[in-house]
């Protein structure tokens, strides 16, 4: 009999302390990111990126994973930047936002959620999160829990 693998939760202020330190010296936007991430996986690496723009953060299965197979979420902010796609997504606070489902053609783009505060487009792409219900309550928690400091 197969054991049904158990999804653990990982602290995302805790796993991002170090690159979210490393991009608050690098850009001028406010840094929204979830309290949590469910992952079946028993660790995870967590980098960061960012300009005076936009910054990018990455959580994958694989030190300086570097490729799709190991990414397992990805939290980015780019200041100037519209909300693309048509299925609407209500979040907290009243801010309208979009959902993008799985999409394949070349290759597959994973599920994401986005939404636009003061100017600057938030963006959370995840695989294996679930549905629609999943990724608002992330964008959710990024929204009410603010800036990270």
């Amino acid at each position: 009999m197969l054991a049904a693998a158990l999804a653990t939760v990982a602290l995302l202020p805790g796993l991002l302390t170090s690159p979210v330190a490393d991009v608050k010296q690098d850009t001028k936007l406010p840094i929204l990111l979830p309290s949590t991430l469910k992952s079946d996986e028993p660790q995870l690496f967590a980098s960061g990126a960012g300009t005076k723009k936009d910054y990018q953060f990455s959580v994958s299965t694989v030190e300086d994973c570097g490729a799709n197979a190991c990414s397992l979420a990805f939290f980015s902010a780019y200041k100037g930047m519209k909300l693309y796609g048509t299925r609407k997504a209500t979040l907290a606070n009243g801010i309208s936002g979009r959902y993008l489902p799985l999409s394949c053609g070349g290759s597959c783009s994973p599920p994401s959620i986005q939404w636009v505060q003061k100017g600057v487009r938030y963006e959370i792409q995840a695989k294996a999160l679930g549905g629609k219900k999943a990724f608002v309550a992330m964008a959710n928690s990024a929204i009410r829990h603010g800036h990270r400091r």
